[in-house]
């Protein structure tokens, strides 16, 4: 039985930092863009991405341990929601995220680099924390989403515009706003 392609998937890593690294790292993830300059707007499937550095156990919330143990090391998690299979996925960050993919997993311990396919896999995959708990706000392709604001956008326009026509002017506005013939 195969999956659906277009099955929303959630994906969630967690890789130590190599010592005194963590600054130049944060400091990096700050530059990154975010909106259509982001490079996760150049993932087709991807619909969320974030990357998060741990550096410390928050005490001060209702159930915390009153006493956790100190972390040994800071970690990048990263957690991504995309449609289709993670090794897809993968292939996205390392193929067309590669620049990036390089620049931030290169503070961690033990990333074999975007160039060599097979480690690169195997190191987010043996990194993969379970995902037991998700949410996704609807099905449809990163496409589909793109397409509908595209369309939204179009049609702002035009509804600001058109909240002053009369009616028998808004079916010709509509036409000559959208080029239909």
């Amino acid at each position: 039985m195969s999956r659906d392609p277009n099955a929303i998937t959630h994906f969630s890593a967690l890789t130590p930092i190599r010592s005194a690294e963590r600054e130049t790292l944060g400091a990096y993830l700050a530059t990154i863009p975010a909106g259509a300059r982001s490079p996760f707007r150049r993932l087709d499937r991807t619909h969320l991405a974030r990357w998060v550095i741990i550096d410390r156990v928050e005490r001060d919330f209702p159930g915390a341990p009153p006493t956790p143990r100190p972390l040994r090391m800071q970690y990048l998690l990263f957690t991504s929601t995309f449609n289709g299979e993670l090794g897809e996925h993968l292939e996205e960050l390392r193929l067309r995220a590669g620049a990036e993919t390089d620049a931030i997993w290169g503070h961690c311990i033990g990333y074999p680099g975007r160039r060599r396919r097979a480690s690169f896999h195997r190191y987010f995959r043996h990194n993969r924390l379970p995902t037991t708990l998700s949410f996704a706000a609807y099905q449809s392709t990163i496409v589909e989403v793109r397409t509908a604001l595209e369309v939204r956008d179009a049609h702002i326009p035009f509804a600001v515009r058109a909240q002053s026509l009369r009616d028998e002017d808004l079916q010709a506005a509509f036409i000559e706003h959208f080029g239909i013939s």
